[in-house]
């Protein structure tokens, strides 16, 4: 509902509108003064304001200088004048009103006015949003590779890209989840609405609830306007949010909630809001561990799961890395005249990839850069030692004997000596937050030196 607020020290005239602007369906309030206009602005958010501009004390003129230069300045502004202030109104609308009616006016011109005026902010609000917008209808992506479990994961892809269903993608980091993400939705009929990727281990915990729902001006500290949440965004198109795991059981609550009724409050609002978008989730952490460690909500699990993809990693799929190393080579043309030996090859498919595809293309990267020729070495890629096939050439067993934090300790600092303890790179590869690397490192009581 449209938000106006109606200002002039004319009882009678300003009762009449804020009645007839109520009857039309407008939220409308009517004050006496600017003063006391400036007191509502700072407290509460209106689309539409209607100022008279002679008025007693503050006049129509200051009061829109002042509401243009303060936290209010999207509100859209309609002068009232008498016919000997035209010009003063017409200095206004150069000031940022958006336009002027001649007392006395008809209410007819009245309406005709203002549902101009909320169209002219329902547009730049879309605006606003159009950086998002352009980003989230980016149809690039490209699912690389033929082997037969990447094969099955896109058919069962294709088959619930039509659903509206929430699904989880699984997978460990690296393996490309946002990829069929995308698939999902360009692959269904909301392909020409947006997509927006939410990574929800990348956002500070406390602000996760406001960039998904959005927030009333004055909501917190540093909520100086109202904004739209990533969920309004994306209405009718669809929402991913990676990195599921992550998000705090306060937010998780919420979600959940949204989930089940498709309605949500903005923070600090108590307005129930309604929109139509798809949920896909996508973790790389064992979600049932997560729930029997009280870590995920169980009842927002199996919301998500309702239908679950999960993407194989790239040792499972090991005939691909020709096509994908190929395909690195090619998008990257600064690469696309470089080419790796047969031993370089052969060196890449005898190594587990614990970074998956996003390793991969780390080190052929890395292997571009270091070759002096065309051709990259074995040696210019500079793999590194997989402690995964050590363990398994001396104890078979060793993987299934093993606990989940042993391996996941392992791995972890297997990572970190393999970007030499740059933690920004080692999160990138595991596709988790710097913030969660700095956490395991303590929990683990892991150091450069081993000790």
């Amino acid at each position: 509902m449209t938000r106006v607020i109606v200002v002039d020290d004319e009882e009678d005239l300003r009762e009449l509108l804020v009645n007839r602007l109520n009857r039309r369906g407008y939220d409308a309030v009517g004050v006496p003064s600017a003063e006391q206009a400036l007191e509502r602005l700072e407290k509460g958010t209106y689309d539409i304001g209607i100022f008279d501009i002679k008025m007693n004390g503050m006049d129509g003129l200051t009061l829109l200088e002042k509401v243009k230069n303060s936290g209010a300045k999207d509100i859209e502004v309609v002068m009232l004048t008498g016919h000997g202030t035209i010009e003063t109104a017409i200095e206004a609308m150069k000031k940022g009103a958006y336009d002027y009616l001649t007392k006395p006016y008809k209410l007819s011109e009245m309406e005709v006015v203002l549902q101009k005026a909320v169209e002219k902010k329902q547009l730049k609000e879309d605006r606003d949003s159009m950086k998002a917008l352009l980003h989230a209808k980016e149809k690039t992506f490209n699912i690389i590779g033929s082997s037969e479990k990447l094969l099955q994961a896109q058919e069962l892809t294709a088959k619930v890209a039509d659903s509206d269903a929430s699904i989880l993608i699984e997978g460990e980091s690296g393996t490309g989840k946002e990829l069929f993400a995308k698939a999902l939705h360009y692959w269904s009929s909301r392909r020409d609405e947006a997509f927006i990727a939410v990574n929800s281990g990348a956002i500070p915990e406390q602000l996760l609830e406001s960039e998904l729902f959005g927030h009333a001006k004055g909501a917190f500290t540093g909520a100086q306007k109202e904004k739209k949440g990533l969920v309004e965004v994306a209405h009718n198109g669809t929402l991913f949010l990676d990195e599921i795991g992550e998000m705090s059981l306060d937010v998780q609550v919420k979600l959940l909630r949204f989930l089940e009724t498709g309605q949500f409050r903005r923070v600090g609002e108590v307005k129930e809001r309604e929109i139509n978008v798809r949920v896909v989730a996508a973790t790389n952490r064992d979600m049932e561990h997560e729930v029997a460690e009280g870590r995920f909500r169980e009842d927002l699990y199996y919301r998500l799961q309702v239908l679950k993809i999960t993407v194989p990693p790239l040792r499972e799929r090991m005939d691909d890395i020709p096509e994908l190393v190929s395909f690195y080579l090619q998008s990257h043309s600064k690469w696309s005249d470089k080419t790796l030996s047969k031993e370089a090859m052969e060196a890449l498919v005898s190594y587990d990839f614990p970074g998956n595809i996003r390793e991969l293309f780390h080190i052929v990267e890395r292997g571009c850069l270091l070759s002096k020729g065309h051709e990259v070495s074995a040696s210019d890629l500079m793999l590194p030692t997989s402690p995964k096939k050590e363990v398994a050439q001396s104890d078979p067993c060793g993987d299934v004997e093993r606990t989940l934090e042993e391996v996941e300790k392992e791995h972890i600092a297997h990572v970190l000596e393999h970007t030499e303890w740059n933690k920004s790179d080692a999160a990138r590869i595991l596709g988790v937050s710097v913030r969660n690397i700095y956490r395991k490192i303590e929990q683990y009581k892991l150091s450069p030196d081993g000790r």
